[in-house]
């Protein structure tokens, strides 16, 4: 065994006596490289879960949160174990729905059946429903509100997405929280909620509206971190420390990522400046020169753009006289 070995050996067991939690490092292949841990994702899910939740106890009514299927399960689960999760604020109802960015043909019908299951489980709703859900193709969540109006037609609906960057869809969201792991908690780690596609709707079987929890490392760490957020922070835990191994293909993706954001925030500062000089206006006077064929030119005091034989100078982007009117 070499040195390396050996020590994250010892550091797993120091950190395992040290906390008492079943802490341990997670086996999980997400199946391409990227700059998130797992500890990473664990972070962001705990951190995200718990702005969400907040917003909704933040409402002056009761609200019914409702979980549409995997995509937003694990973050149902960290907000049903935070201290402050309060179902009389704001309950979370677990529904399977599944749609696979696929095109109702009968929703007329869908809707039916899929009330029909709802009836069965003695499912109500209040009268203010955020619908929480990962809106790729915008399909689901818009299916989902569908479904749920058609069966309690006095709510007014609300919907939240939980996208990995702005604007996924199009759909037109109420609210939109990024956070950039949620394609592994909706499709690389295992499923919370099982399946529940159209075809199964008239099937009452099939309609499961429960966490599974079993063998699911990936919950337990969740349950765990969430029962002690926000007085303890993810990044101090065992199993932050135990599931952040940064090999050097996640720094060098890491340090590719901070430098294509800090181009875009360099891109986005020029624009802002560009904006600020369009605004601004006015106007500047030009220094007035000859060519060899005593062609009036007319220069930029500040960046030394010159004109043609118009009175029409050419600045550099980022000059203060750039969108001023050159007058003699």
């Amino acid at each position: 065994m070499d040195y390396k070995h050996k020590y994250l050996k010892y550091k797993t067991k120091y950190l395992e006596l040290k906390g008492g939690l079943p802490a341990r490092k997670l086996d999980i292949d997400f199946g391409i490289i990227t700059d998130q841990t797992m500890g990473d994702c664990m972070k962001e899910l705990i951190e995200a879960s718990y702005e969400i939740y907040n917003y909704l106890l933040a409402k002056p009514y009761p609200v019914s949160l409702i979980c549409g299927g995997q995509s937003p399960s694990y973050y149902c689960l960290a907000m049903l174990n935070f201290k402050i999760y309060n179902p009389e604020k704001v309950e979370i109802i677990i529904l399977p729905h599944s749609k696979g960015g696929l095109e109702s043909k009968d929703s007329y019908k869908e809707n039916l059946q899929y009330c029909e299951r709802m009836k069965e489980k003695n499912i109500k709703l209040r009268q203010n429903v955020s619908i929480l859900d990962g809106v790729h193709s915008g399909i689901g969540i818009l299916a989902m509100e569908s479904a749920l109006r058609h069966c309690f037609n006095y709510i007014i609906v609300e919907k939240i997405s939980i996208n990995s960057m702005k604007n996924i869809s199009g759909i037109k969201v109420d609210k939109e929280f990024i956070v950039p792991c949620e394609p592994k908690f909706s499709d690389t780690f295992p499923r919370l909620i099982p399946s529940y596609h159209p075809q199964d709707f008239s099937n009452p079987d099939k309609f499961i509206n429960k966490f599974n929890l079993e063998d699911n490392p990936i919950a337990e760490m969740t349950i765990d971190l969430a029962k002690e957020y926000p007085e303890s922070k993810v990044e101090d835990s065992n199993w932050f420390n135990l599931n952040n191994e940064l090999t050097k293909e996640v720094i060098q993706f890491k340090n590719e990522m901070l430098k294509r954001k800090k181009d875009q925030e360099e891109i986005k500062l020029k624009e802002e400046e560009e904006e600020k000089l369009k605004e601004k206006g006015g106007i500047f006077k030009p220094i007035i020169t000859k060519d060899k064929e005593y062609n009036m030119i007319y220069q930029c005091p500040i960046c030394k753009g010159k004109s043609g034989t118009a009175l029409i100078v050419s600045h550099c982007y980022d000059c203060e006289n750039r969108y001023k009117e050159a007058v003699i």
